[in-house]
């Protein structure tokens, strides 16, 4: 289970940078840069073993991005966040976890995830972060995912 969790954790993080490579498209607009929000959700979901979170981030970003296909949601023009359009349909272990195709991320530990740059940010924070926080909207409903990372 420690690992089907890191798996995810990979996962979401590669929606930031579009996931699976997309068919031709315009390039989105670029939103004005935003302040993190400060929302942390009163209990966490699950645990993300530390240990198994640090393999995963060893073998980086690239890795996840085959099985995991995105695309930039718009409002008037503006970045929004990541719509789940596929996520390892294969591994039956993902259908365990709240996220589904449609769902759109729009933020991982309060922060934006627009520009790789902002992955990156995100990414190597983790291997310190003591939570990955998840702010995602369903149906246009705001949801949250939490996970504690333990030692």
């Amino acid at each position: 289970m420690p690992r089907a969790k890191a798996l995810f954790l990979m996962i979401s993080m590669s929606w930031s940078c579009g996931g699976a490579p997309p068919a031709a498209r315009e390039p989105a607009p670029v939103a004005e840069p935003q302040p993190p929000v400060e929302h942390i959700p009163a209990e966490p979901t699950d645990e993300i073993d530390r240990a198994d979170l640090l393999v995963v981030l060893d073998a980086g970003v690239g890795r996840f991005l085959q099985g995991v296909e995105t695309e930039p949601v718009l409002e008037e023009g503006r970045f929004v966040g990541f719509r789940l359009v596929s996520l390892y349909p294969q591994d039956e272990r993902m259908a365990r976890i709240d996220l589904r195709p449609g769902d759109v991320v729009l933020r991982v530990n309060a922060m934006p995830i627009e520009r790789p740059e902002q992955l990156l940010r995100v990414w190597d924070g983790l291997r310190v972060a003591s939570d990955l926080f998840i702010e995602y909207q369903r149906g246009g409903e705001r949801r949250e995912l939490r996970f504690r990372i333990v030692d």
